[in-house]
């Protein structure tokens, strides 16, 4: 992709949609590198762009009872910290930080070249913090962090909010992402939009102009789905959070409004779906108090799976909560190619979705009752190794029917 600097970001969007047609198929491959000094170059991984589906996502918490490397690499996108990969600061405290010291450089560039040879499609992003810092990673009369009617404000026990309207601080957080990108990242992850455009923007502009166009870069939209589409132009993902769809019984505009934020996102578009399970004592974490403890529900794990596959191109986890603790699941592991065009809206709760070896189907919750599914050859349900040519979607439910023709 060739860099126009005297293109807007906004028009810059705009033809990237013009070039590789803003639809929800299959995500086109093609960047330009990553930038000199780098070990890996982006160029040479938008192969993961044709990566067949299912896609799956870790956010920070291994595959449970598996931290090893092998088990992090059976994902298609992660997103880690510096400290996982071996980084260390090259400031103390670390909120002073700008970049890595060289040692920690040379072993965060060895574990990223021994996951990439486990998986060399893999995605891996890393999340640089600036929302919210530990209290111990700045002095505490620093001025970055947010005052409010002269204290600083809280955001998480032992956190608190940083200032990021400064614009000396945000220009810091540029430098700690370029820092990332000479490491030989993939991309960043930032947490925590808000509806703050003025900042958010002044940010993510700033960031595009010192890593460029290849960078990568996804950010949390929790569980909004329709505020934050100013940023989307600079990202090439949004990460869901499994509160959007929470109670939800009524489909559509919510449908239509995660389409329309992908289509304003970047070429190669990243966006994830977690849905959350919310069992107690499954947790690689305390439970959080805001939750209550739910039964093993393995029909959720269903549809949200086939809620990702059909209504877009998103990459998918199944999770305890917001540690995002999680199993394996056989249906990971059951590739079932590229998908050969856009989902198909069957009614107000029903989405159906042709790939290259399965047809995709689910019935969203709310729907008044079963979906029947017939199909010509005889199909293998990959949830739950049913296998036949017709088959009964209950409301709440999903479907991926494997074919070997």
């Amino acid at each position: 992709m060739s860099r126009i600097a005297t293109v807007s970001l906004w028009a810059l969007s705009l033809l990237t949609l013009l070039l590789f047609g803003g639809g929800l198929g299959p995500m086109a491959a093609g960047c330009g590198g990553a930038g000199e000094g780098n070990t890996h170059d982006l160029e040479e991984a938008t192969v993961f762009t044709k990566t067949e589906y299912p896609r799956t996502v870790m956010f920070w918490a291994p595959v449970r009872g598996d931290d090893s490397l092998r088990g992090h690499a059976r994902h298609d996108l992660i997103v880690t910290s510096a400290g996982w990969l071996g980084l260390e600061w090259n400031r103390e405290p670390w909120g002073l930080a700008d970049g890595f010291t060289p040692e920690s450089v040379g072993s965060a560039r060895e574990r990223l070249a021994e996951v990439r040879k486990l998986n060399p499609d893999v995605v891996l992003l890393c999340e640089i913090n600036f929302y919210e810092y530990d209290d111990d990673a700045l002095p505490e009369d620093h001025p970055w962090w947010l005052l409010v009617d002269g204290e600083r404000e809280q955001f998480w026990p032992g956190t608190h909010r940083l200032d990021w309207y400064n614009a000396e601080y945000r220009a810091h957080i540029v430098r700690q992402t370029a820092a990332l990108k000479e490491v030989g990242i993939d991309g960043v992850y930032y947490d925590n939009l808000r509806d703050e455009p003025e900042p958010w923007i002044a940010m993510l502009e700033a960031v595009r102009r010192e890593v460029g166009d290849d960078f990568l870069i996804m950010a949390n939209a929790g569980y909004a789905i329709d505020e934050y589409d100013f940023a989307a132009p600079f990202l090439n993902g949004m990460m869901y959070e499994s509160g959007f769809s929470h109670g939800r019984t009524e489909w559509d505009d919510c449908i239509r409004a995660m389409q329309h934020t992908q289509t304003l996102l970047r070429e190669p578009r990243i966006s994830a779906i977690e849905r959350f399970e919310d069992v107690e004592g499954r947790s690689d974490g305390p439970l959080p108090k805001r939750r209550r403890p739910a039964k093993r529900d393995p029909a959720t794990r269903r549809w949200s799976m086939c809620y990702a596959l059909t209504v877009g191109d998103y990459y998918y986890l199944f999770s305890d909560n917001t540690y995002h603790g999680h199993d394996w699941y056989p249906e990971y592991d059951v590739k079932i190619g590229l998908p050969k065009g856009a989902g198909e809206r069957i009614s107000s709760h029903v989405w159906q979705r042709q790939y290259d070896r399965a047809l995709v189907v689910v019935n969203l919750p709310g729907a008044a009752g079963p979906y029947e599914v017939e199909i010509e050859r005889p199909a293998r349900d990959s949830f739950t190794g049913e296998e036949g040519t017709r088959f009964t979607v209950p409301p709440g439910d999903g479907r991926i029917l494997v074919s070997d023709h």
